[in-house]
Formats: C-alpha cells, sequence, structure tokens
C-alpha cells in the first residue's frame, strides 16, 4: 500500500472518530424520537386503549369534550382549506 493510500485511510478513520463523538449529542433527541414511535405503534396495534381513554374522558368531562372538539374541527377545516388553496397554486 502506498503512502498516499495510507495517508487517506488514516483520514478516514479520524474522519469516522469525529463524527462518531460528535453524533452523540443526537443520541437524547433520537431516543426520545423512538420512544415516541414505539407509543405510536403501540396505540395503532390497541386501538382499544386510546378509544377507551377518550371515553372516559367524554364521560368525566362532557363539556370540555366537546369544546375540544369544537376546536379541533375548526382548525381541521383551516387545514383542509389551507392544503386546497396551497394544491391549487402549485
Amino acid at each position: 500500500m502506498n503512502v498516499r493510500k495510507q495517508a487517506i485511510l488514516a483520514r478516514i478513520a479520524s474522519q469516522r472518530r469525529d463524527l462518531a463523538r460528535e453524533a452523540q449529542i443526537l443520541k437524547p433527541p433520537l431516543a426520545a424520537i423512538d420512544r415516541g414511535v414505539a407509543f405510536a405503534r403501540y396505540l395503532r396495534e390497541h386501538p382499544l386503549v386510546p378509544a377507551l381513554a377518550a371515553a372516559i374522558f367524554v364521560v368525566l368531562r362532557p363539556a370540555r369534550t366537546f369544546r375540544w372538539l369544537k376546536r379541533g374541527w375548526f382548525f381541521w377545516g383551516l387545514y383542509k382549506n389551507a392544503r386546497g388553496k396551497l394544491a391549487g397554486d402549485a
């Protein structure tokens, strides 16, 4: 192996070490994202859990539930309207 190739390989190894060290800062946020994805998968695989939680919320706080439903419906309409306008402009 010639000297130039060895120097390039040494530089690559150094860059890999630097990248691994710098990437450590991303570990906590990526771990949080992984937990969120796992929770979403769990809810998708067990739809009775959020349905039961929603039913309990409706029974315990019906006025609050309907207030949030109205807000949700309003923002859903805003989203659909904005999406339609943006898609029409494209």
